[in-house]
């Protein structure tokens, strides 16, 4: 049985600002965004694995990126005294201390020491949603990009088990591989526990900070790509000479070699080629950089668009980066950006 904790959902969006000084990929043109209308379960008990839920329909609607405890009411989640929170509080029987016993009553618990959210839950919650593959994507290669959840994932398509991850740095990313034509139902279980020893008081767990938060938030996209694919580019910019070193990872799920032409459109452009085996292989080109192209700096953050295009026999594929044209290095006891020293603070 899927448990009757019945959650009433309000949506909180939470954005994140990026500083971006290297590129940040986007794997083909062929994003499909997750956000929106989820189905979702608690699972306090820990019995959902156990009763399959994964191949089951979640009762409850949720909007996907968000926050659990965020949502307004949640029956069976209020604050109380004996609340179980992650950060070790520093009086942890604050609530026996006269100045506090107003604050201690059902409803009006107020816990000092912390950033009290509107509700509290430690544990595992379902999220599920239905997808669609269309005819011309049966033969192509499916990746799932959850860009910050927090912060164990387990994922299933169509029930079965695709993997775990675990990272508060790193979007979780799963290798759904090729998927048949039609619908297919997409489910993931976020465990908010201390999956992990680190120290109650750190911020990216901490109730002190509002980090113990259940859910997805940031980006949920599917991506799918040839079966030889950009799986990774790096992009180096030389300031004094006024060029720029890509070096890109080719990946390869075919089990077959192969060749083609890796292209930089820059705006100049530069083309080299390329050979793979039945693993993947790797590419380097240079292209030079215009008189007119500013560089990035904290005061001008200055990106430039740059297009990879990857072209074979059956492969035509292509990949977008952003990129900050900047030259960082240490000087005697100085680091000098853009030829400026600069402080990091």
């Amino acid at each position: 049985m899927i448990s009757l904790i019945r959650p009433v959902f309000r949506v909180i969006l939470v954005g994140a600002i990026v500083l971006v000084l290297a590129p940040a990929p986007v794997c083909s043109a062929r994003g499909m965004p997750l956000d929106g209308l989820w189905r979702f379960a608690l699972d306090p008990t820990d019995a959902g694995e156990k009763q399959q839920w994964f191949n089951q329909r979640l009762p409850y609607p949720i909007r996907l990126p968000g926050i659990l405890q965020a949502q307004p009411q949640i029956s069976g989640l209020p604050i109380a005294r004996d609340t179980p929170w992650v950060l070790s509080l520093y009086d942890r029987y604050w609530y026996l201390r006269d100045d506090y016993k107003d604050y201690t009553e059902p409803g009006k618990v107020k816990v000092p020491f912390l950033s009290q959210p509107p509700r509290h839950y430690l544990g595992a919650a379902w999220y599920q949603r239905d997808f669609d593959v269309f005819q011309y994507q049966t033969a192509r290669r499916f990746v799932l990009t959850l860009e910050r959840p927090h912060w164990e994932t387990t994922v299933w398509v169509d029930g079965k088990k695709i993997g775990s991850d675990r990272s508060l740095v790193a979007p979780h990313v799963y290798e759904l591989g090729t998927l048949t034509a039609g619908r297919h139902q997409l489910t993931i279980r976020v465990d908010n526990r201390m999956i992990m020893p680190y120290r109650p008081d750190a911020h990216s767990v901490s109730d002190s900070v509002g980090a113990s938060w259940n859910g997805i938030v940031g980006r949920i996209e599917l991506n799918d790509t040839s079966r030889v694919w950009i799986d990774n580019a790096q992009v180096f910019p030389n300031l004094g000479t006024r060029s720029m070193l890509i070096r890109v990872k080719i990946g390869n799920q075919t089990g077959i070699s192969g060749s083609g032409t890796l292209t930089a459109i820059w705006p100049d452009i530069g083309a080299v080629p390329v050979t793979w085996d039945e693993k993947g292989g790797t590419a380097e080109v240079d292209v030079p950089l215009r008189v007119d192209q500013e560089p990035w700096d904290e005061f001008n953050p200055k990106l430039h668009a740059l297009r990879l295009w990857l072209r074979g026999t059956g492969v035509e594929e292509y990949y977008d980066l952003k990129v900050g044209l900047r030259e960082l290095k240490a000087v005697g006891k100085e680091f000098v950006l853009n030829g400026r020293p600069i402080y990091f603070r």
